[in-house]
């Protein structure tokens, strides 16, 4: 075990998930109840992102979803498509991706799929 140092830190090394839940539990325990429930809402989210990119990320209809948002307030997800047809089919498949969401730990209320808007580009990978 390592020593504590002036500065009161340890002097040892650390796993990276160990740091970063011993960083959690502190940011958590010492902010206001407004900070928990956003930080809740922010976990909540990753959770939803996270179980859609292992469901429909390197699909063919996963392909021309140009964006994504939760809303926390009606546990519902908007997935915005690059065209109309794409929009209908997704519609279509939402109960089965969200089943399979569910298993995966990012269980949703409600799924919505909307068209986005013309003019919009979507932000490239790499």
């Amino acid at each position: 075990m390592g020593r504590v140092t002036e500065k009161g830190r340890l002097n040892a090394t650390v796993g990276l998930g160990d740091f970063i839940n011993s960083e959690r539990s502190r940011l958590y325990d010492g902010a206001t109840p407004e900070r928990r429930r956003q930080f809740k809402q922010a976990e909540r989210r990753r959770e939803v992102f996270h179980a859609w990119n292992q469901i429909c990320a390197n699909t063919r209809e996963g392909k021309h979803v140009t964006g994504l948002h939760y809303v926390p307030e009606r546990d519902e997800l908007v997935v915005y498509t690059d065209g109309a047809s794409w929009t209908q089919e997704l519609t279509m498949m939402r109960e089965i991706i969200r089943a399979r969401m569910e298993r995966l730990g990012g269980s949703v209320g409600n799924i919505v799929v909307k068209t986005t808007r013309p003019g919009f580009a979507k932000k490239s990978e790499g």
